[in-house]
């Protein structure tokens, strides 16, 4: 039987942090320039309202204000995603992507020690690998993983970043073992993964911010664990909780359906 080397990965491992930063005041901007700072609340409300396009005009207009400023550059990363997300254009949710990567690449040069530039990287790896090759899908996925930690170690405070490498941890489970072994044998291999260590990370992501898409992804984690009742009980807190941010509604949906595949 012929193996078809691009589904060894499977392109959620890396379609990885969706909106991960909280709207307005839920991150205050590390900044104290006053007016700088002002600008920046208004544009987490833009985005946290779904108005992306809006965002992504002032933080270019602030980018080339200030370019070295790491914060708004992971913002712009953000917003970069979220238009990507919100389009089902494949040309222009991969030319979003392409731009993500670069501005996360000019965050991490302007400050290398920032926990949300290394988190942003690590979001911009994940989808900026949707449409390639398998290699580097590998080599992105490995990315992802190593920025996740690095800023997990810097911050241990991100809801994202706890987030972002359970779901590396779980997608990289579901390969299963044959898959790995192909993947280590081909490619160099991954870095180890466990279930365990994906529930502890939504978890801990849940403590730090209680928000209705890490219940979805520990929910599905639980899916996939065949831990049936702990996932129902994670996709009934999404349905029941407030839609209040631009994805929460599809993130419903899909708990929903995910529901009734239980029933």
């Amino acid at each position: 039987m012929r193996l078809c080397w691009s589904s060894l990965v499977p392109s959620v491992l890396v379609v990885l942090g969706a909106f991960l930063v909280p709207p307005a005041a839920a991150q205050a901007p590390d900044t104290s320039d006053a007016a700088l700072q002002t600008a920046l609340t208004t544009i987490d409300s833009l985005r946290g309202a779904g108005d992306f396009k809006t965002a992504l005009g002032r933080l270019q207009a602030l980018r080339a204000e200030h370019p070295g400023r790491v914060d708004v550059l992971w913002r712009l990363v953000y917003t970069w995603t979220d238009l990507g997300q919100a389009t089902d254009k494949k040309d222009a949710r991969t030319a979003h992507y392409e731009n993500a990567l670069d501005v996360a690449k000019a965050g991490l040069a302007a400050d290398s020690s920032s926990a949300r530039a290394h988190l942003a990287m690590a979001v911009a790896q994940g989808r900026a690998a949707l449409d390639a090759g398998t290699r580097e899908r590998i080599q992105r996925s490995r990315a992802v993983k190593r920025h996740a930690d690095r800023a997990i170690a810097i911050d241990s405070t991100l809801d994202g970043a706890y987030h972002t490498r359970g779901r590396w941890h779980r997608e990289v489970e579901d390969l299963g073992f044959f898959k790995r072994a192909i993947v280590k044998t081909v490619y160099g291999g991954l870095p180890e993964s466990s279930m365990d260590q994906a529930v502890q990370d939504f978890r801990r992501a849940i403590e730090l911010d209680d928000r209705l898409f890490h219940h979805l992804e520990l929910g599905k984690t639980y899916l996939q664990m065949d831990r049936s009742q702990a996932a129902r009980r994670e996709l009934q807190t999404v349905l029941d909780m407030p839609a209040t941010e631009p994805f929460d509604p599809q993130y419903k949906e899909e708990a929903r359906a995910l529901l009734d595949d239980l029933d």
